[in-house]
């Protein structure tokens, strides 16, 4: 008889990480990346420990938006090795990253254990996406492929679903919230790190509550909630 999922004792849970707990308008999330560029042209090269092991981090400054690690993705990565280190996560599960970036929280999963890792994005990040995984000799378990929401539903369920700072333009929620139900079965687990940008994201939050559970796992604001998500919490 086939081995049930690592994760099969838990059922479908949203877990949402508050990065930053401000109201940023779409205009001012582009200011940020325009103040960002000019601050750093060019690339990059840094490090980020998970447990005993040193991740490289290649980043592209300048690029696009995806081609550097936001806040986010870093606070979603050190969680993911603090839930290691408090619950022992079981080896062998399987693993997306959608809208990877520069791929960390995906690549931490691989040295968590992850039987397999998809890195995905779209195509303007893919080779950056592939350098971070060929930098730290992880192509035997990590694959980084293209996937656009809107155009490519997932058919192909995970254990594990990683997604950092993707809530942000009100047009991708609805491909958003139908990849996440693509890539999920009962006993998935979605890491989402959340960080409050438009206050019109009620949409997403609304349609995501019709088929997740949710749980607050860690808040860089203890004590504090992004207002979309007063009311919709345990």
């Amino acid at each position: 008889a086939s081995q049930p999922p690592p994760f099969a004792d838990v059922r479908h849970m949203m877990t949402t990480q508050h990065a930053m707990g401000t109201h940023i308008q779409n205009e001012d999330l582009a200011e940020m990346h325009r103040e960002r560029l000019s601050r750093s042209k060019g690339g990059s090269r840094s490090t980020f420990s998970l447990h005993d092991t040193d991740l490289v981090l290649v980043e592209q400054h300048g690029r696009c938006i995806g081609s550097s690690l936001w806040p986010a993705a870093h606070h979603l990565a050190r969680y993911m090795e603090v839930w290691d280190i408090e619950s022992n996560l079981p080896k062998g599960f399987t693993c997306i990253e959608l809208g990877c970036g520069v791929g960390l929280p995906g690549m931490c999963a691989a040295l968590l254990g992850a039987l397999s890792v998809d890195l995905t994005d779209t195509d303007e990040i893919i080779p950056i996406a592939q350098a971070n995984v060929d930098a730290n000799k992880l192509s035997k378990v990590v694959e980084v492929r293209e996937l656009d929401w809107a155009l490519s539903p997932l058919t192909v369920t995970y254990d594990l679903v990683l997604a950092a700072d993707v809530i942000y333009a009100p047009e991708c929620y609805g491909p958003l919230v139908r990849a996440l139900l693509g890539s999920t079965t009962r006993g998935s687990i979605v890491l989402l790190a959340y960080q409050q940008r438009v206050v019109s994201d009620d949409t997403f939050w609304d349609e995501i509550a019709q088929d997740f559970s949710m749980e607050l796992v860690w808040s860089s604001h203890p004590g504090q909630l992004p207002p979309a998500l007063e009311g919709r919490l345990p």
